[in-house]
């Protein structure tokens, strides 16, 4: 990464803290129901390919192209996810200040994100052992997926990194540094 957070300082903050989200392959909870999803995709996928016999072949070009496109489909929802979604979260880097939450996203689609600790409105904290994921507003549900105006909050049920609502996933010390938040809140609030 050839920016850092430590350049979005202000002159008057005080760094307290700063981290990365937890490297490599991560399971969420929703993983319990599309992992499941995309095996029964990705198996249909595979029955239409293998059990057509020479009808897939003599297809003309334009009908022959689409059990490809799925396909390629089934490939990301079983295993490319994980690995985008991994990818992301190598160019994700986390600060908190006295005054604010910044997250820094390089690399494809980059974007910072600062948030006042005085003005948090809804933290959420889900620990996974000695981390967790502190969530800066509202969960996006499962069932909330169809209703969604973005596509990229959509595609967050696939690929969690990608959500809009800001988070810090899993962090190291989880629950230290909420418990630090909600301090610097609740002083901010005085």
């Amino acid at each position: 990464m050839s920016e850092t957070v430590s350049g979005y300082l202000r002159s008057d903050e005080k760094l307290l803290w700063k981290g990365r989200p937890q490297q490599g392959i991560r399971f969420y909870t929703q993983d319990m129901m599309m992992v499941p999803f995309s095996l029964a995709w990705g198996g249909g996928v595979l029955a239409v390919l293998t059990l057509d016999g020479a009808g897939f072949a003599a297809q003309p070009f334009p009908f022959a192209l689409f059990p490809l496109i799925f396909a390629v489909v089934a490939v990301y929802v079983i295993a490319g996810r994980f690995i985008h979604d991994a990818w992301i979260r190598s160019n994700i880097e986390y600060a908190l200040t006295d005054r604010r939450v910044i997250i820094l996203k390089t690399g494809l689609g980059s974007d910072l994100t600062t948030l006042d600790v005085g003005n948090l409105d809804q933290i959420r904290f889900k620990p996974r052992g000695d981390r967790g994921d502190i969530v800066f507003g509202p969960i996006p549900s499962v069932f909330g997926f169809f209703g969604s105006r973005s596509f990229r909050n959509n595609f967050s049920l696939w690929v969690p990194a990608m959500a809009e609502t800001p988070q810090f996933i899993g962090v190291e010390n989880g629950r230290r540094l909420f418990d630090q938040i909600e301090g610097l809140r609740a002083q901010a609030r005085r």
